[in-house]
């Protein structure tokens, strides 16, 4: 089993998020430019910045909690799938699945994926650049030997 110091779990999960990020984000600008008409781009980019508020508040929460819990485990040292919960393990196999299903469900229009997937990215995104920066912040409070 993998073992790294508990704090660098953040910087982990904050490259893991951003990473996810930009590759959904990627998909769903991919996706604005196949959708070919610029009137539905009246009404799909202020969706997309709606429904980045929502997952913004939603993540936001994530890296508040899943933070707190890393940042409360005794050990100096754990495995890095001590990160989240089961239930945490559960939610992400879930929106996966739900992912990968969407994109083979034949009728679903490229717009669909454009405004949401241009949402979804760029809260990842922001997850991964908080959980970075919380990471920088516990590390440089941490005695120069515990780093």
């Amino acid at each position: 089993m993998i073992k790294v110091k508990t704090i660098h779990l953040l910087a982990i999960n904050g490259i893991l998020w951003t990473t996810i990020g930009i590759k959904i984000a990627a998909i769903g600008i991919g996706s604005y430019c196949q959708t070919g008409c610029s009137c539905a781009l009246l009404w799909m980019i202020p969706l997309s910045v709606l429904v980045f508020a929502g997952f913004y508040i939603m993540f936001t929460g994530i890296v508040r909690k899943y933070s707190e819990r890393i940042m409360s485990m005794p050990d100096e040292k754990t495995s890095i799938f001590r990160t989240f919960s089961v239930k945490g393990y559960l939610i992400i196999a879930f929106m996966i699945s739900l992912g990968i299903g969407l994109k083979h469900i034949p009728g679903i229009p490229s717009s669909f994926f454009a405004w949401f997937y241009s949402s979804l990215g760029p809260g990842l995104l922001s997850a991964g650049i908080r959980f970075l920066l919380r990471w920088y912040r516990e590390r440089k409070a941490l005695p120069f030997d515990r780093r």
